[in-house]
């Protein structure tokens, strides 16, 4: 084998094999969080710190009534978005949602987060005053 053919041959190696660590060196960085959401509260069932920047969020109903799901960057605390009797806390900093989520079900959002604070809030009116939210990190 001539020198420029190994060459090659090393360079098409180098070639399929750099996509493959990309791939897996992201995958590395995808975590599942799991919250059960009930009246009043949306409990952690796993950390809410994460070092993963791809986080997808499984949300599951265990509550009698409909709720919902919305991530809010935000750097206050989710408890200090709006007052106890606000009928619904600002969507400053939404950067994905789950719309109705009916008793019983679970549904799932997978977002590409960046490092900081998420409040993690039901927003239906009068949920959040009622203590809906949770905070959430990405470190």
């Amino acid at each position: 084998m001539t020198w420029k053919l190994a060459l090659a041959a090393l360079a098409a190696l180098v070639a399929t094999a750099a996509p493959a660590a990309a791939r897996q060196s992201h995958d590395a960085k995808a975590v599942s969080v799991n919250f059960r959401m009930v009246e009043w509260d949306i409990l952690p069932l796993t950390a809410t710190k994460t070092e993963a920047t791809r986080v997808t969020f499984v949300v599951r109903n265990a509550g009698k009534m409909t709720h919902e799901f919305v991530v809010l960057r935000t750097a206050k605390a989710a408890g200090r978005l709006a007052s106890r009797n606000a009928r619904e806390a600002p969507e400053t900093g939404a950067v994905g949602e789950i719309g109705e989520i009916k008793p019983g079900a679970v549904k799932r959002l997978t977002l590409n987060l960046t490092k900081g604070h998420y409040s993690l809030i039901c927003n239906l009116p009068f949920h959040y005053g009622r203590g809906q939210f949770v905070d959430f990190y990405v470190r």
